[in-house]
């Protein structure tokens, strides 16, 4: 009976698992949908006013990559996936956007040898990488100092 049972729990903490993904990705869009509507308001705004041709009001979230490297801002748009995972497509998008990759022409290959010089992503997909979670050291390594010479 026991094994039954966790057969069931883990049935159900898979199914709880898959809504709340389905969830946030829905939840995700939405978001998006607002910050781009929010964005062409702010233009419209300035348009009207026949204020000089400025830029329009910076995206919250682009605001959160100032001053991180490619490799971080990589982990975090990860992250915030919820799945650790991200397309190499929608990450050149918010890299360029964020200003962390100057050339729209480039930003693929840029992309690529981050991705591949930092040792930090596995490929799971054509265009799809994985966050590889470095494993917990059950205990810590010992400074060369510490140990005894023969």
């Amino acid at each position: 009976m026991p094994v039954n049972n966790k057969q069931d729990s883990y049935k159900e903490l898979e199914s709880l698992r898959k809504r709340l993904g389905e969830e946030t990705e829905k939840l995700r869009a939405r978001l998006k949908e607002s910050e781009e509507r929010l964005s062409a308001v702010s233009l419209t705004l300035q348009i009207l006013r026949n204020s000089p041709a400025a830029a329009p009001e910076e995206n919250p979230y682009l605001r959160e990559f100032k001053g991180m490297t490619q490799v971080a801002a990589l982990v975090k748009i990860a992250r915030d996936n919820g799945t650790n995972r991200f397309k190499l497509q929608d990450a050149k998008k918010t890299l360029v956007d964020a200003g962390l990759i100057r050339s729209k022409k480039n930003a693929s290959t840029i992309l690529f040898t981050t991705i591949q010089r930092s040792g930090r992503f596995r490929r799971v997909a054509p265009g799809e990488y994985e966050v590889i979670l470095k494993p917990v050291s059950a205990s810590p390594t010992i400074p060369a100092e510490h140990v005894k010479s023969a």
